[in-house]
């Protein structure tokens, strides 16, 4: 008999729901290897002596970076600490042939920044995550050209 079971702590469903999807990317993408589908967690950071300014942290999956956080101290914003954390960030992930960077923001936080640094538009939800917010996701295709 099926059942529906519901937790609080999702750490080890998402472990299993991860296995699963990564046995049907396997089976429909045979060349790559579990390796593959492996998801690494980086970040580049910005310090002054022991003080930590910001960073950006981020998601590498296949030859896609997608951009979980980025924030700058106060007292430190408005002086291109977040243009720079970008800038290094397109650098690094240019040097493992990354093509694809991709990012949300919510309508209160960043958008005109990141449209600044060249991140188009791809979508939006309204209302999300609650009333009036809207939620927006970009992306930026690297080249050759870019800060080389």
């Amino acid at each position: 008999m099926v059942e529906i079971r519901k937790t609080q702590s999702a750490k080890d469903s998402l472990e299993r729901i991860d296995a699963l999807i990564d046995a049907h990317t396997l089976e429909k993408f045979p060349h790559f290897n579990k390796e593959d589908l492996t998801s690494q967690q980086m970040a580049v950071e910005l310090w002054e002596a022991d003080v930590f300014l910001g960073g950006v942290a981020f998601t590498r999956q296949f030859d896609t970076i997608h951009v979980n956080a980025l924030a700058v101290a106060d007292g430190y914003r408005e002086q291109n600490f977040g243009s720079l954390l970008m800038v290094e960030l397109e650098k690094y992930v240019k040097e493992m042939d990354v093509h694809t960077i991709s990012l949300s923001t919510l309508n209160y936080q960043a958008l005109g920044f990141y449209q600044k640094l060249d991140y188009q538009l791809a979508g939006q939800i309204p209302d999300y995550p609650t009333h009036g917010m809207i939620k927006y996701f970009l992306y930026k295709k690297l080249n050759k050209s870019t800060h080389t």
